[in-house]
């Protein structure tokens, strides 16, 4: 396949039809569009690359080996971990969008399992490795388009929180990066960072490893938050901690009454 130019690229996807295109030409596409991930042109990025992937993935067009290589490219470092630690790059475009492609074959391989379990262990350290590190936490860039990055990780915490595999221990690192990631001193969270991670700390909750006294626990390790000597960031960082608990307490339901009430008590101490 000719290696596509940006404005060839988005040309092709805009008169794509996806229906209508060959197993083996849909895969050589994906790979183009592996290779434009991180582009800073929202409309080639978002609309048409993510969407793309996401109807071909989600769609099954791919063969397991197909989809498995995607996989493995999404988490390799020029993808994933491309300018990992940077902040205010262009290169977090690439890993944000990167690990939304993981989260999709990850949900793929949830619902029909194809991965070998090495293959699931090494990806799944990879993206824990990835979300520890990430340290760019813009949401809406102007021009440019989503970066987002504490959503999109926190949906791919998700899917590997609902596969069995995934252990105890690195259920409970999901729960600390979900405290890394939103006591947060830098800036409020506006787009809904919170909810997302909600979404992979329920996850990690209806698996029902840890104990009631372990999540306890973690949810009074809350309200020790990482003050800072500024003023302004230890407040921003106080309004991060009650929007995350809050947005959890609404979505439990009545079967963790007790944890409910325990957030209720951190909220006060805050």
């Amino acid at each position: 396949m000719t290696v596509l130019n940006t404005v060839l690229l988005k040309e092709k996807l805009e008169n794509l039809d996806v229906k209508n295109i060959e197993q083996d030409e849909a895969f050589q596409l994906a790979l183009e569009m592996m290779n434009h991930i991180g582009d800073t042109d929202p409309v080639l990025r978002d609309k048409l690359i993510y969407s793309t992937m996401f109807k071909m993935i989600r769609g099954k067009m791919f063969t397991e080996n197909q989809l498995e290589q995607l996989l493995l490219l999404s988490v390799d470092e020029s993808h994933l971990f491309n300018g990992l630690g940077e902040e205010g790059m262009d290169s977090v475009f690439t890993r944000t969008f990167s690990v939304l492609i993981t989260a999709l074959a990850v949900s793929i391989h949830n619902e029909h399992p194809f991965l070998s379990e090495t293959v699931f262990h090494n990806v799944k350290e990879k993206v824990l490795s990835y979300a520890r590190g990430e340290n760019d936490i813009r949401g809406y860039v102007d021009e440019k388009g989503w970066a987002h990055s504490v959503a999109h990780m926190a949906d791919c915490l998700d899917e590997l929180a609902i596969n069995h595999a995934t252990t105890k221990a690195d259920l409970t690192d999901i729960l600390h990066i979900a405290q890394l990631k939103l006591m947060e001193p830098r800036k409020v969270f506006d787009t809904e960072e919170d909810e997302r991670m909600v979404t992979a700390v329920c996850a990690v909750m209806k698996r029902g490893l840890h104990t009631r006294e372990e999540l306890l626990t973690w949810l009074e390790s809350w309200s020790d938050y990482k003050k800072t000597e500024d003023y302004n960031q230890n407040y921003t960082l106080k309004i991060n901690t009650k929007h995350f608990l809050r947005s959890l307490y609404f979505r439990l339901d009545g079967t963790y009454a007790v944890e409910r009430e325990d957030i209720e008590k951190v909220l006060k101490l805050l």
